[in-house]
């Protein structure tokens, strides 16, 4: 599996770990555009991207506001739940043919409690995901969105080539058209 290898490349996990959490994992695969958890939907999975990529997005408005994307290795599930009390604030959507990696969310509890790496990991994918926000917040949000948008292809040029210019368009909350005339005056 891509994702146990990024576990030991990027959170030094050791073998028995890994083999610990894979009792626990499914490996489930999509098309594209199909939604894996809906908002609204109480779902008690965490997921994370096996092969190909995601994209989270709230309806406001009538129109979709895309959050975030994920990409492999990356957890493709929201910081703030769903857990045994909450259903889901967003929509997580494929963007392509997509393989994914869940385990129970109350599995996943019982392995922190077994395993202080495994506890320790949870710690550290829980502060990369809080980092990503507040980098978004303090870099992104106060940008125009010609700047954030340079920016957003800088930091991630693989989005051109995966992610369609709606969706980017939805991620900086303007329309497909005024992300047209950004694309045309930076050429």
């Amino acid at each position: 599996m891509e994702f146990t290898k990024k576990l030991q490349e990027q959170y030094k996990l050791s073998t028995e770990s890994i083999a610990l959490l894979q009792e626990h994992m499914q490996l489930l695969s999509f098309e594209k555009k199909e939604v894996i958890i809906q908002e609204g939907q109480r779902d008690d999975y965490t997921y994370f991207v096996e092969s190909g990529s995601v994209r989270a997005y709230v309806i406001r408005e009538d129109k979709q506001v895309t959050l975030f994307f994920a990409f492999e290795g990356d957890s493709a599930t929201t910081i703030l739940g769903p857990s045994n009390t909450l259903t889901s604030k967003l929509t997580i959507e494929t963007l392509e043919p997509t393989t994914l990696v869940r385990i129970s969310r109350t599995r996943l509890e019982e392995l922190f409690r077994r395993s202080l790496e495994i506890a320790n990991w949870g710690r550290k994918l829980m502060e990369k995901t809080l980092l990503e926000y507040e980098h978004y917040f303090i870099e992104y949000y106060w940008m125009e969105k010609s700047t954030q948008y340079q920016a957003l292809m800088k930091e991630h040029p693989q989005l051109l080539q995966r992610v369609s210019l709606k969706e980017i368009a939805s991620y900086l909350n303007i329309t497909p058209q005024t992300l047209s005339r950004i694309r045309a005056h930076i050429k």
